[in-house]
């Protein structure tokens, strides 16, 4: 008697998101936003398998302010530009703060986030190669926390050092501290922070583009994170495949705007 046919089953090949973060770590829609997707991230779940890559590029915020130099309450006052717009955007950072169960504190001092980006870079490089970034997530969680919810100033070189060490990129303070004081990274976090503004035309944070082609402006509700990755799925595969097309100096398609942060032209703090 013939052996039967063998019947195997193919496996399909995992949908991948690509997500390019563009953030600032002295700006609290870049916390809320990073709760927000990686809140949608881990309860995305289709019929088929997928796959998610989250990269976070530069931008800052007050590019000519001294590390340390202002409260970081009263530095919102120089995006939204007077005391009683910002009294107004702070309730309303605290009311979206209350949705994810975390408390802002605006008492930490804060400054030039240059630095700390450069620490991001490096975070990357360590660990994003993990399949999950589950150690990458972890860190920009403990970073965001650092400045939005412990009142640490993540302008200042000690503090990152010391979330450095916490984070396993460094073996003790002062190795942190060498590496800050070298330079390192610097020249990559002024390119990328150039190429945001002049290639892909963010104008403020946070910003995000999936897969190349879609453009989020602001912080979202996780709602509109998986109706956004449930419709980029069902796109036909022709639509998928290759980067958006470049309008304007900005990607072509757009979505959803929420709550942002605007570069201001801080004076140079004496």
């Amino acid at each position: 008697m013939p052996p039967s046919p063998t019947t195997t089953t193919t496996t399909p090949q995992p949908f991948h998101f690509k997500i390019d973060i563009y953030t600032d770590t002295v700006c609290p829609f870049s916390h809320l936003g990073f709760l927000s997707l990686t809140t949608a991230v881990s309860s995305f779940s289709p019929p088929t398998p997928v796959t998610f890559s989250l990269t976070y590029h530069p931008y800052i915020l007050y590019p000519n302010s001294r590390p340390s130099s202002r409260k970081l309450g009263a530095a919102l006052t120089y995006i939204y530009s007077s005391h009683t717009r910002t009294t107004s955007i702070l309730t309303h950072l605290d009311n979206l703060a209350s949705t994810y169960n975390i408390k802002f504190n605006w008492e930490g001092m804060t400054g030039n986030s240059r630095d700390s980006h450069r620490l991001i870079l490096l975070a990357q490089s360590r660990f994003q190669a993990s399949p999950s970034q589950q150690n990458l997530r972890r860190f920009m969680s403990r970073l965001y926390q650092a400045s939005f919810q412990r009142g640490r100033d993540i302008s200042s070189r000690q503090t990152l050092a010391e979330l450095g060490v916490e984070a396993g990129l460094f073996g003790t303070v002062d190795k942190g501290l060498e590496w800050l004081d070298s330079g390192a990274l610097g020249e990559e976090v002024d390119k990328e922070c150039e190429k945001a503004k002049r290639e892909i035309g963010v104008r403020a944070v946070p910003s995000y583009v999936v897969n190349e082609q879609y453009v989020v402006g602001g912080m979202q509700d996780p709602v509109v994170w998986l109706s956004l990755f449930d419709k980029i799925m069902r796109q036909p595969t022709s639509q998928l495949q290759g980067g958006g097309e470049q309008k304007g100096g900005q990607l072509g398609r757009r979505e959803e705007h929420g709550g942002n942060c605007r570069v201001v032209a801080v004076e140079n703090d004496t």
